[in-house]
């Protein structure tokens, strides 16, 4: 009877310890389980926050380009700006010095002109001059040849 009793004993222990050992599978699977399903949420939640992060870090770079290629767009249109001033004031002197050439030329030619006519005045008065003298001559000649010829034909009566 004691065998019995210490199989019985024995055997109760042995369901215990099953029961025990079950119970602890269970709560352990539960546990392992939970950790599970914390470790899965938290690596969901890293992701999501890396996601996060490449889109915070994409739309920095993005607004980042985006006022580096205003800067550059205001940059060029001022260089365009300063270099139309340029090409603006340097045409503004060019067609200035044209037109004080174009007067310097309009003087001369005046001048030239002026000159010219000077000139053609001094040669018309001069050749009014040898005119008057040549006539002046030819009386004196046709004068002095009417006398001879009047003294001739006197003479020869």
């Amino acid at each position: 009877m004691r065998l019995a009793k210490l199989d019985e004993l024995r055997q109760a222990a042995k369901t215990s310890v099953e029961i025990r050992s079950e119970r602890e599978r269970v709560k352990l699977g539960t546990q392992v389980e939970s950790r599970v399903q914390k470790a899965e949420a938290n690596r969901m939640k890293i992701l999501k926050a890396s996601h996060q992060k490449r889109a915070c870090a994409k739309e920095r770079t993005s607004q980042s380009m985006m006022r580096r290629m205003a800067r550059e767009s205001k940059y060029k249109e001022r260089v365009r700006a300063s270099i139309n001033q340029k090409r603006v004031a340097a045409e503004k002197k060019r067609l200035g010095l044209l037109e004080a050439e174009k007067k310097k030329a309009r003087a001369r030619v005046q001048q030239v002109r002026h000159v010219a006519n000077s000139v053609s005045n001094q040669r018309e008065i001069e050749r009014s001059k040898m005119r008057d003298k040549l006539e002046d001559k030819l009386q004196r000649v046709s004068f002095w040849s009417l006398c001879y010829y009047i003294t001739l034909i006197c003479s020869v009566s």
